[in-house]
């Protein structure tokens, strides 16, 4: 549980600084909503490798892994990439 917590606020801060969005809530669908379009999702992809130190393949493009924070930050946690939640 903290390790998600930890996940989400990470996340919260690179949407508000890297990609000026500010998300009302984890469960907020980021598409539907119209916060993310396809140039900010790939500028996430690649926000997502520098700032947590992953590489996200192909096959791990699957948009319901980035619908949401609480999502991305499943994906994240569950989803074999090794993530350092203390790294800044």
């Amino acid at each position: 549980m903290a390790t998600n917590t930890l996940l989400l606020d990470r996340l919260t801060k690179l949407f508000s600084d890297r990609l000026h969005l500010d998300v009302p809530l984890p469960e907020t669908d980021l598409i539907e909503a119209g916060l993310l379009d396809s140039l900010q999702f790939v500028q996430l992809v690649v926000y997502l490798e520098e700032d947590f130190g992953i590489h996200v393949s192909m096959d791990d493009l699957e948009i319901d892994h980035f619908r949401s924070l609480g999502s991305i930050a499943a994906f994240l946690a569950n989803g074999g990439a090794v993530v350092d939640v203390t790294r800044q």
